[in-house]
């Protein structure tokens, strides 16, 4: 028969087993195994570009969108610059002797009518001369203290609000000290009765000349360029803690059961009240940066454990907002704090896909380089050098180290007190 041959087993037309082995081997095993390694490839790149993604969105793409919605922004600003209702100032101290008396000499020297500024400073138990101080300034009415005995920050905040009784508060720490015309900038604001509160605009002086005060001074006036934007488009979404007013009426009382980030709780009640919450860069506040980044670090990693326990109350006030702003939060807040976690899946992600080069000069030295630079920032902070270059990746790299350790306390059933120790200010 043409076509056909005569094999060696006598069967026209029927392959040798030696050609039928062969070409199972080619066909069968090793097509399953390379489409195995395909779509392993995939997935494992998919992993890191989402990954990448996220980090971009919440620190590129975000700011990007926010920048241009302000720009965009046709809703109106009504600002009465004669606006001069009753407002207090309230203050939670816990053994602030350093600051303390700046504190109050601060707020006497505040360019607003002093029959209508009041200031309410609550003691956590202060047992370093605070109490002693302030019995120094107050007068029973324009200045007043409270000691509550030690029981954190917030049943302190609690406590002092049961003695407010004007209808707008301005929340601040012991260390912030206010430029002359910041009260009269914050409260221009609510002659508008859509404005539940404004944040202002917090100025962190480096304490030091070391590479962690630079860096947290560069990142947050990132963060207020950012609340800058969110004001303009719709609304903050979380206050600065050392300078921010908000009608009294909006103020709920906080749940007391650890450590709660305050400066997120006391916002969401005007959001949830159906007010805006705006930014003013016009209203200064200044604050020193602490002594080392050893004392910053401890500090982020507390405010980070702060911010984690007060989820749980945030979930069922975000409920109740309108979906752009859960989408703000989402893409500001809940993607920055699972940052840490997008920075390890990448080079982990790609681990297997390490022989090709182009992953190598993509991922792989990048990231080596930039962990070196933080390296580097950190060998110069416990030099107490000052590099400018290293200073904000070492700054990024700690914060986030900061927030996994917030993390893994969490993960491991840690809960943090309600009461707060701090290092001594110098």
């Amino acid at each position: 028969m043409p076509g056909v041959g005569w094999p060696r087993n006598g069967i026209p037309g029927t392959p040798s087993p030696r050609s039928s082995r062969r070409r199972i081997t080619t066909r069968s095993p090793r097509g399953r195994r390379t489409d195995m390694h395909g779509t392993t490839d995939i997935i494992l790149l998919t992993v890191a570009g989402l990954s990448l993604l996220a980090i971009l969105s919440t620190y590129v793409l975000y700011p990007i969108v926010m920048a241009v919605a302000a720009r965009m922004s046709r809703t109106p600003r009504k600002r009465d610059e004669t606006l001069l209702p009753d407002v207090t100032m309230v203050v939670a101290a816990y053994n602030e002797i350093a600051v303390i008396e700046e504190k109050v000499r601060n707020f006497l020297a505040i360019d607003y009518p002093a029959e209508k500024l009041f200031l309410v400073v609550g003691s956590d138990g202060s047992s370093d001369g605070t109490n002693e101080v302030l019995e120094r300034f107050a007068d029973g009415e324009r200045i007043r203290w409270f000691d509550f005995g030690r029981g954190g920050k917030i049943s302190t905040l609690n406590n002092v609000m049961k003695h407010v009784h004007t209808p707008f508060v301005i929340f601040s720490d012991a260390n912030t000290m206010y430029d002359a015309d910041a009260v009269r900038k914050l409260m221009r604001h609510f002659a508008d009765e859509r404005i539940g509160g404004v944040c202002g605009n917090l100025l962190l002086r480096p304490s030091t000349e070391s590479v962690g005060s630079t860096g947290e001074s560069t990142y947050w006036s990132y963060e207020n360029l950012l609340k800058r934007w969110e004001g303009e488009a719709a609304s903050v979404l979380g206050a600065t803690g050392g300078i921010y007013a908000i009608r009294r009426e909006l103020i709920h009382e906080m749940p007391v059961r650890g450590q709660l980030a305050d400066d997120l709780l006391v916002p969401f009640g005007a959001l949830t009240g159906g007010k805006r919450f705006l930014y003013d860069s016009e209203a200064i506040a200044r604050e020193d940066t602490e002594d080392s980044m050893q004392q910053e670090f401890r500090r982020k990693i507390r405010v980070a454990l702060g911010t984690f326990n007060t989820i749980p109350d945030l979930r069922p006030m975000l409920r109740q907002l309108p979906a752009s702003l859960r989408i703000m939060f989402f893409m500001h807040k809940t993607l920055r704090w699972l940052v840490p976690f997008f920075l390890l899946l990448i080079p982990l992600a790609l681990l297997p896909l390490y022989e090709h080069q182009w992953v190598r000069c993509a991922v792989l030295y990048p990231t080596l380089l930039f962990t070196i630079i933080g390296l580097v920032g950190w060998i110069a902070e416990s030099l107490g050098r000052r590099l400018g270059p290293f200073s904000l990746p070492f700054y990024f790299l700690a914060i986030n180290l900061a927030l996994i350790i917030a993390w893994a306390k969490l993960a491991f059933r840690y809960r943090p007190t309600a009461t707060w120790d701090r290092p001594a200010r110098t």
